[in-house]
């Protein structure tokens, strides 16, 4: 069951049917968003519809009231350590970081969604329900805060009586409020399909070969083979060397969290998408981008960027019905 604040009703412009652009939870890989909404623009397509969560949330938000140019700038000054001096630093209200200061660089742009040219929507989950929570009234820079309000990272938002947090825990990529505002297409975009899992602890398939030490060189051979035969053992050498300390390795603190939110973000957003799927589901690989690398903003956007536009023909054809 979700917790709605019903938005009033209003003409949008005409089009054969209404569409309506999913933008998924994913902290750094966000900046993907960025490059789908640029291309979007490139190929002249504007939704009617953006339900975002977590940092689609803030995307599309800031989109949406004028400020993406701004926010793209922030986002390529930060690097994985200075983006920390956006925020305060103060253990409350269930977290670590208040991320005030950080939007409130933004608030003069800052509208309420109801003044906004398409239907909004941000997924936040309540922590006295448990509940999925839909914000579509009110402040876009409050909607998004609450709904990027990662648990123990950053503090709960007091939204009326309620205490909201990220809305990943509920529902990662929200289809089902992109139809609910009124979508008859939806383009999705899940940044959390290729999970960064620790790949080194997955064991060789049944049947592949184990490195085994290269033999003695032949001392008759002539020096160039020698050479090459030495050049050679040294690199088997070390990917053996390699292949040994991973395999008595330990999961370490941090990789495992990262690992295990992504599993089940993962999870959760296959799930949520058998019960409401997209019509257009686009996956860019994110899975070697860490929650804080902020420093790849052109790498990321411009993965956003080829997930749309690879989609291109059938977009548009379900435009045009």
């Amino acid at each position: 069951m979700q917790l709605n604040e019903i938005l009033p009703g209003r003409a949008l412009p005409t089009m054969t049917k209404k569409l309506g652009l999913v933008l998924g939870s994913g902290a750094a890989r966000g900046w993907a968003h960025v490059g789908v909404i640029k291309a979007l623009e490139e190929i002249g397509v504007r939704p009617d519809i953006v339900a975002g969560c977590s940092v689609g949330a803030l995307v599309g938000g800031a989109w949406l009231v004028g400020g993406l140019d701004e926010f793209e700038a922030w986002a390529r000054e930060l690097s994985p350590l200075s983006a920390l001096g956006a925020f305060n630093f103060w253990v409350n209200r269930g977290g670590l970081v208040d991320t005030r200061p950080a939007f409130e660089a933004f608030a003069a742009f800052d509208k309420n969604i109801e003044e906004l040219p398409v239907k909004f929507g941000a997924v936040a989950a309540d922590l006295g329900t448990g509940e999925e929570v839909w914000l579509t009234q009110g402040s876009v820079i409050e909607a998004a805060r609450a709904s990027s309000a990662i648990p123990v990272l950053f503090h709960a938002v007091q939204r009326g009586q309620r205490w909201l947090v990220d809305g990943a825990v509920a529902n990662p990529a929200p289809v089902s409020l992109a139809r609910y505002l009124g979508a008859d297409i939806v383009v999705s975009v899940d940044l959390n399909a290729n999970p960064r899992v620790l790949a080194r602890f997955n064991p060789p398939a049944p049947g592949v070969p184990a490195l085994e030490q290269p033999s003695e060189i032949d001392q008759n051979f002539p020096k160039t083979i020698t050479t090459f035969i030495e050049q050679t053992r040294s690199r088997i050498g070390r990917q053996m060397a390699i292949a040994k300390s991973r395999a008595q390795a330990k999961p370490q603190l941090f990789e495992t969290a990262y690992a295990a939110i992504d599993i089940f973000q993962m999870h959760l957003t296959r799930l949520r998408s058998d019960l409401s799927p997209p019509d257009i589901h686009l996956t860019p690989d994110m899975r070697d981008a860490l929650p804080n690398a902020f420093d790849r903003a052109d790498e990321f956007i411009e993965k956003g960027r080829a997930a749309l536009i690879e989609k291109r023909e059938e977009i548009l054809a379900l435009i045009k019905g």
